[in-house]
């Protein structure tokens, strides 16, 4: 009688892990951890399984995803944006490992950027721009391969920039700004995040360059900064409509637009200010509907994910070469464009 055949059930029993772990494993459907994988196929091995286990990677390609709270809804999206490209990749067994900043401050940013990176392939970052978050991503990058996401970080080393051209994306604002006020103009009220996020900074000289070119009936009396705080942006907004009584337009960069919503109903001002910002996330859909918005400029992060996960598996040789789009195309909607949630 012939030797019987190894099988999964023999796998699991040595490896001490379940049956489904060990298919998972073996058909490269990711959710193992590395060292749990590690051991499934060194078993495997060892009892020569009849599998082609020399085709599979050895190793999980660990991807560390360093972005704000979920609690900002375009990080919110952002992470599932990853979860669904870590789902999609699995095959390369990659791992996309979510990590959070626990303050905006430049010391502790850089700490997440080593706590993150110490023990990952890859790193994909979103964060804002200072010399000692540059300097600790720089020092990062002669390890592993480093992308950004939304808002560049040219000084960081990284490979490469995933996102809109915030530039452009800003002058789309500033053009439907123009067109939704008309020839008799106003006075518009701009509501940056941070200004040391480049991608801010980018968006509001976009936008303020074609109103001084094309609408120069359109005047922005004020810049204010949310740090990226809801709280704080009603609070700002609710200020500058005591200021400027007059104001027709806002354009918000970030994040905090269920406030200014509610600052404007406050006053008597809802749907009589023009409002446009970025991302379509829930929130905006909301107010989108409710005519409370105008228009909302989305960069789409899912593709962002996707491509950001693409890049690190080219640069680790887990998929085929092939010329990777970086620049995500910019989608305007409105009230009556929106697709299905």
């Amino acid at each position: 009688m012939g030797q019987r055949k190894t099988t999964i059930l023999d796998v699991a029993a040595a490896a001490q892990v379940s049956v489904a772990t060990v298919d998972r494993v073996l058909n490269g459907r990711g959710g193992v951890r590395q060292e749990r994988a590690r051991r499934v196929l060194e078993w495997a091995r060892k009892l020569k399984i009849d599998r082609a286990l020399d085709n599979l990677p050895m190793r999980w390609l660990r991807i560390a995803i360093l972005v704000q709270n979920p609690s900002n809804p375009y990080h919110g999206a952002l992470k599932t944006a990853f979860q669904h490209a870590q789902r999609a990749y699995e095959a390369q067994r990659v791992m996309c490992l979510l990590h959070y900043f626990d303050s905006l401050e430049p010391a502790a940013v850089a700490r997440a950027i080593h706590r993150a990176s110490e023990k990952a392939d890859g790193l994909v970052i979103l964060s804002y721009d200072h010399p000692r978050i540059s300097a600790a991503l720089k020092a990062t990058s002669k390890r592993i391969p480093i992308v950004t996401v939304a808002s560049d970080l040219p000084a960081s080393g990284r490979i490469a920039y995933v996102g809109s051209d915030n530039r452009v994306a800003g002058r789309v604002a500033g053009e439907l700004m123009g067109r939704f006020l008309g020839s008799r103009g106003g006075e518009i009220l701009v509501v940056s995040g941070m200004h040391d996020f480049i991608g801010h900074e980018e968006r509001e000289s976009g936008f303020r360059g074609v109103l001084r070119r094309r609408f120069p009936a359109c005047e922005v009396v004020a810049t204010v900064e949310s740090q990226e705080q809801q709280e704080r942006t009603e609070r700002l907004t609710r200020d500058a409509l005591k200021r400027f009584p007059n104001l027709r337009g806002i354009y918000n960069i970030s994040v905090g637009s269920r406030g200014i919503a509610s600052a404007l109903k406050a006053l008597g001002k809802g749907g009589d200010v023009v409002l446009i910002s970025h991302e379509l996330t829930d929130v905006h859909r909301e107010l989108l509907t409710d005519g409370l918005m105008d228009a909302v400029l989305d960069q789409n992060p899912q593709v962002e994910a996707l491509r950001a996960v693409q890049l690190l598996l080219h640069y680790n040789r887990r998929v085929p070469d092939a010329e990777v789009p970086l620049e995500t195309p910019v989608t305007i909607y409105l009230r009556e464009n929106l697709p299905q949630s």
